[in-house]
């Protein structure tokens, strides 16, 4: 019988961390120097905010970058860098501290903005409790994707791959190792939050669901 796939969300408390950037070699200063939750605050749950914003960008560096400090090129990159592939935090960091490295090595020039256009380096604290929702088949699976909170299509879909230090996120594994569904496990694990905001997300999701029951 399978085990039951349970749904959890989190809340957040954010706060400073002490570091703050007002030119690209600060930004560098506090990428090295931060602590891991301003990587993912900055990196992965922008694409939470993301959610309940219209902004175009992926992450908050990158917003920075090309909105304030008007780094076009680097913004780009930034804009693209997709912290999906990497698995671990410490890795992400160091992707994006080889980044940002690169383009100060070629530039001569730093912009200095004001102390109110600044990046403020931000750390949260994740309490993470279940919703109370459950599911032990596709029908029931599809049922509790339609009422959970965008917050929880978030830790599943994304946080997850940090939590299990895979490629591939908890849903996806119920599915492969619970269901015996790996088919359906890899197309939701296909499903990037850049081609898709969290609401375009659970309509797919819960599409391909439907599609495996008929």
């Amino acid at each position: 019988m399978a085990k039951p796939f349970q749904f959890f969300t989190e809340q957040g408390i954010v706060y400073y961390s002490g570091y703050k950037a007002d030119n690209l070699k600060a930004l560098l200063t506090g990428l090295r120097g931060v602590p891991s939750s301003s990587i993912f605050y900055h990196l992965y749950h922008s694409l939470l905010r993301r959610h309940f914003t219209t902004t175009d960008y992926m992450n908050d560096f990158a917003q920075w970058v090309w909105g304030v400090l008007w780094q076009k090129t680097l913004g780009e990159k930034l804009a693209s860098f997709d912290p999906l592939e990497f698995t671990r935090l410490r890795d992400a960091r160091a992707r994006l501290i080889e980044i940002v490295d690169a383009y100060v090595g070629e530039t001569e020039y730093f912009l200095r903005v004001s102390e109110e256009q600044a990046f403020y380096f931000l750390c949260m604290k994740s309490f993470v409790y279940p919703l109370g929702v459950q599911a032990s088949s596709l029908p029931e699976l599809m049922q509790a994707l339609r009422v959970v909170s965008p917050q929880s299509i978030f830790y599943h879909l994304i946080e997850s791959r940090l939590r299990l230090r895979e490629p591939t996120n908890d849903l996806s594994d119920w599915l492969k190792t619970q269901l015996d569904m790996p088919d359906l496990a890899a197309t939701i694990n296909t499903f990037s939050p850049y081609e898709y905001n969290l609401e375009e997300l659970r309509n797919k999701i819960i599409a391909v669901v439907h599609d495996a029951i008929q």
